[in-house]
């Protein structure tokens, strides 16, 4: 996304020079400034909380600009920059009503505990004492089904889901409807502002725009999966390599096993038999058509991934000196996995796991949100696709990744869930470890975040801290900002050849057509599971200052093979429909989120999804009719027909055409 600030720097930084001077400045917007900025406050700002603000300040003040954004990393400290922008609209502009959007319950939930009672503007004295009055009017109103809209007027903060503003079946939202005709002069925050450039998000934005004389936007990660971007202009970028600088966040390491060859058995689903067991080398992988997830997910290949995990959680339960709990996270693809990872966790490894799911309980989200506190009894948390943006747990210290990620929003949202350091006021740098495996090809993650790659990791190394610390790298910053040379406007107007642009892509293209290519997908009747590992062996790393290495044999690497084991789990029919059901759902909010939808449409994906595999995989009966053996194999079949779903163009096309199979 562009920073549309850039030809501004110069005369930014001679404001600040100045003392921010100008003769479009507010002398209240001044004296907010210079208390702000009280080298004796007790409670600092970080430099770039400081010029966060600073940056909204004189883009509204200086440049006229109304809808800005900044895009601050994942433990950036956003939160204080909302607080201390609404602190100054009040002071300065006398704007009384403020509207914090946000895309789901666990950020809204984060939000309330900062904005209850006025808190986060206590914490930081944001007002001068002359102006402490202010904050009798910054009570905060939650929107909620069972909240009086008439509660706003009494309160100077709103906070709530966007999806509490959405219309519903021709009727416009009540909340919507009282912030529209019964408030006064109001600024809008959009937390999480990625979700805009969904169609719901960006009308309800548009309505508030009528009223607005001010919105923020703060991300992480503007830049989409789908190439959308909000429709407000960034102004200041304050990324990883920045935060790592400045000592804000933790250092990430990825720890990557040593594995040379891999066994693999086929097994025909319809009469369950196995075809035949070989032993491939690397190369030969892709060839057998094993997705890379299942890399990660069948039993072996789990247990070594896990086993890794726990070497990693040893070692952060060291650093941490009974100072705080390192919590380890792992990222599963679908919930069967997510269930099955907690059972061989638990009975296998002895480890009190959490799991987190769209179908869990409320009580298990709250357990989800205190999983980092001493008395949490448990150690690890699994999650499909609900632990994402919002979930700011720093004593997160471990991720275990058992999933490929397409989409660098969703990656690095996960990796952020991890960022956030434990320890801030001495200068202790910490690390997150992350357990990945080579052929999910999360090269590009690594290089976006900075981290420290570790390849051949064996299941009983070991590493120091100082060892895995990655080098910081020198900040980027802009010296002369005159010197940005400006790109003409192309004068005349050309015609794209749009034939030639497209000729070759794979793409699907938004079309009526949708069912067609649908119809042409087909799902080979077999399944390939990996039921062995070779290592290379074990590195013993002498950590007492002689640093040698040596290499030993596994004893389980000389087992004879053995047979595999039975599941503990049997699942009734009945529970595999459901099972089936749950999955679906969780992939239909998946899709939407990739692809930049609002939930309203998730019941038209699902009943697209389910007839699909209705058509293809239950050979044209229905979930209440498919047979046990076709209900296992969709199960299997998941991570393939999300990677259909996902090809570019195929959910915007349902959703435009939704009765093109009428």
């Amino acid at each position: 996304m562009f920073n549309s600030f850039l030809p501004y720097e110069k005369k930014f930084q001679d404001w600040i020079n100045n003392r921010f001077e100008h003769e479009k400045m507010k002398p209240e917007t001044k004296e907010f400034i210079l208390h702000i900025l009280n080298p004796e406050r007790e409670r600092k700002l970080w430099r770039n909380q400081q010029e966060g603000i600073l940056r909204a300040i004189y883009a509204y003040e200086v440049l006229g600009k109304k809808s800005i954004l900044l895009n601050i990393v994942t433990g950036g400290g956003k939160t204080a920059i909302i607080a201390g922008v609404i602190a100054w609209l009040r002071m300065a502009h006398q704007i009384r009503h403020f509207i914090i959007l946000n895309p789901n319950v666990i950020v809204r939930d984060r939000l309330q505990q900062d904005f209850t009672k006025a808190k986060i503007f206590r914490d930081f004295k944001f007002f001068p004492a002359v102006y402490s009055n202010l904050l009798d009017d910054l009570d905060l109103h939650i929107l909620g089904d069972k909240q009086a809209p008439q509660g706003m007027l009494e309160s100077g903060v709103v906070l709530g889901n966007i999806q509490q503003l959405y219309s519903r079946g021709g009727k416009v939202s009540r909340n919507l409807a009282y912030i529209m005709n019964f408030l006064g002069d109001l600024a809008v925050f959009n937390d999480e502002a990625h979700n805009t450039p969904a169609q719901e998000y960006t009308n309800i934005l548009m309505q508030l725009a009528k009223k607005s004389k001010f919105r923020l936007d703060t991300t992480a990660t503007p830049d989409r999966a789908d190439n959308q971007n909000p429709d407000s202009e960034m102004i200041y970028e304050y990324g990883i390599q920045d935060a790592l600088t400045d000592d804000l966040i933790k250092s990430v390491v990825v720890y990557q096993p040593d594995i040379k060859r891999v066994e693999l058995t086929y097994t025909d689903v319809d009469t369950g038999k196995q075809a035949k067991v070989e032993e491939i080398d690397w190369d030969e992988i892709d060839r057998k058509g094993i997705s890379a997830t299942q890399w990660v997910t069948d039993d072996k290949p789990l247990k070594q991934q896990i086993k890794i995990a726990l070497g990693r959680l040893a070692e952060q339960k060291e650093r941490a000196k009974g100072r705080y709990k390192p919590v380890l996270f792992v990222v599963a693809v679908c919930i069967r996995d997510a269930k099955n990872v907690v059972s061989v966790m638990e009975k296998k490894f002895n480890l009190k796991t959490l799991l987190v799911t769209e179908e869990s309980e409320e009580a298990h989200r709250r357990e989800a949100a205190h999983i980092g506190h001493l008395d949490s009894p448990y150690d690890a948390v699994v999650s499909v696709l609900m632990l994402r943006e919002g979930w700011d747990v720093p004593e997160v210290g471990i991720i275990m990744l058992l999933r490929k990620f397409s989409s660098k929003v969703y990656g690095q949202q996960v990796i952020g869930r991890g960022l956030r350091k434990v320890i801030r006021d001495d200068g202790e740098r910490e690390i997150l470890a992350v357990v990945d495996h080579p052929k999910l090809e999360h090269g590009w993650l690594w290089k976006l975040v900075g981290a420290k790659i570790k390849k051949d990791v064996s299941v009983d190394d070991k590493f120091d801290v100082e060892e895995d610390l990655p080098e910081i790298q020198q900040k980027q910053e802009l010296i002369d900002p005159e010197k940005l040379i400006e790109v003409p406007e192309i004068e005349g107007e050309i015609e794209p050849d749009f034939e030639t642009i497209f000729e070759g892509l794979k793409e699907v293209p938004v079309t009526e057509d949708w069912q067609k290519i649908l119809d042409a997908i087909n799902y080979p009747r077999n399944k390939v599971e990996i039921t062995g590992l070779k290592l290379r062996g074990i590195r013993k790393i002498d950590l007492s200052g002689k640093q040698y290495v040596e290499y030993e044999p596994t004893e389980e690497d000389e087992e004879k093979p053995a047979e595999k084991e039975q599941s503990e789990t049997t699942y009734s029919i009945d529970d595999l429909r459901e099972e089936l059901k749950d999955e679906v759902l969780e992939l239909s909010s998946e899709l939407l989120f990739m692809m930049g939808f609002g939930s309203i449409y998730k019941e038209l994906i699902y009943n697209t999804v389910m007839n699909h595999i209705d058509k293809k995989l239950f050979n044209g009966k229905t979930l209440g009719l498919a047979e046990q053996k076709d209900l296992e194999f969709a199960l299997y079949k998941l991570s393939e027909i999300r990677r259909v779903f996902m090809k570019p163009g195929l959910v915007p096309s349902i959703i435009r055409y939704p009765n093109a199979t009428e």
